[in-house]
């Protein structure tokens, strides 16, 4: 399966020509071989196409100095969904988390220290060392978050409703109109289930900015800095933007192996997540190819795409292609020159591509 499946160079590309594909993913990022593995396991004909050597996009591990191998981009894993790891069965394919215990340590310039970890015990005695009254605060902190985040799981794994597009079926639009009735009776039902204060607050955190919902909950400034971290890791704000709080929240929404919160490293760096995702993938029947470059989407007088084009030359041809590359790779370099509109290519042009830090999401 392994050699089947998996293959690199110009030679491994020109044999899948002639082969029409259902679904051609770009890029073998984390995303992209997830969208493969699912794919593939519901029957589909699947090839994955990476222009690097490696797999991984920013889930990747790389030997950068002879005999030492790095996480060179992502570097945590919590947010990978758990639905995801039980589904695709990744700890079979070699997924292996080690928690991180402890999460946090925090030096002040007078010598004293704040360690924060999983043991509620210690979490209480090292923050008694600032403030008894937060220390007391703390464990309502975390069961309100946790609260937040069981309102936000069936959320996160459902399927979002969408609008309809160039459809007159009375039978689609009566099973959307069904899809849509049932996915926000959840929805309710769920805010119903916090109650008004903690709807309130859930409402606050996810509009307000990160300082004031410490603020509101904690006196020291030490804890206070420690969990802002997560409020504006992986963005280009800071704790007094609003809508940090959510960030602060989504940082809490992942587990490791059933805890809540609790981040973790992966043996073998980031790049075994990714590995493992393409070994489900593979089992499935997809095929992965590296040394592989996009360099253009074939689309027809239609507008519908049919394949890609790869560096070499070689046509690649599917009924669907999904791109794992950046929207702005994707749009304004892999599309072919006037096939999008004006508006739609002057947005691409002005989007902020700074870079942040990022954890595995």
């Amino acid at each position: 399966m392994w050699r089947r499946n998996f293959s690199t160079g110009a030679a491994a590309s020109r044999a899948l020509t002639g082969k029409k594909f259902d679904a051609l993913v770009i890029g073998g990022g984390h995303n992209g071989l997830t969208a493969a593995a699912y794919l593939a396991r519901a029957g589909l004909s699947v090839a994955v196409l990476e222009r690097r050597h490696v797999l991984g996009g920013a889930a990747v591990t790389e030997e950068i100095i002879p005999g030492f191998k790095f996480s060179r981009c992502s570097y945590l894993q919590s947010l990978l969904r758990p639905s995801v790891i039980k589904e695709l069965e990744l700890k079979r394919h070699g997924l292996k988390l080690l928690r991180r215990s402890p999460s946090s340590f925090t030096p002040c310039v007078d010598g004293r220290y704040l360690l924060l970890g999983p043991d509620k015990e210690l979490n209480r005695s090292e923050i008694s060392k600032f403030s008894s009254r937060d220390a007391e605060a703390y464990p309502r902190y975390e069961s309100q978050l946790e609260r937040f985040c069981e309102f936000m799981d069936p959320l996160l794994d459902a399927p979002p409703p969408e609008s309809l597009q160039n459809t007159s079926s009375i039978a689609d639009r009566l099973k959307d109109k069904l899809h849509k009735s049932a996915y926000w009776t959840r929805f309710l039902r769920s805010g119903l289930s916090l109650g008004q204060k903690d709807l309130v607050d859930f409402m606050d955190l996810l509009l307000a900015p990160a300082s004031k919902v410490l603020n509101n909950w904690f006196e020291a400034e030490v804890l206070k800095a420690t969990l802002g971290t997560d409020a504006i890791i992986g963005t280009t704000g800071s704790v007094h933007t609003p809508g940090s709080g959510y960030v602060l929240l989504h940082h809490v929404m992942g587990e490791t192996d059933g805890d809540r919160g609790v981040w973790s490293y992966v043996e073998g760096g980031m790049g075994s997540v990714s590995l493992a995702i393409s070994k489900a993938a593979k089992e499935a029947g997809a095929h992965i190819l590296t040394n592989a470059e996009v360099s253009q989407l074939i689309v027809n007088d239609s507008g519908a795409t049919s394949g890609v084009v790869l560096a070499d030359g070689t046509e690649i041809l599917s009924s669907m292609v999904l791109s794992n590359a950046t929207p702005y790779k994707t749009f304004m370099e892999l599309v072919p020159n006037n096939v999008l509109p004006d508006e739609f290519t002057s947005n691409l042009k002005h989007s902020d591509y700074s870079s942040v830090s990022i954890p595995l999401g």
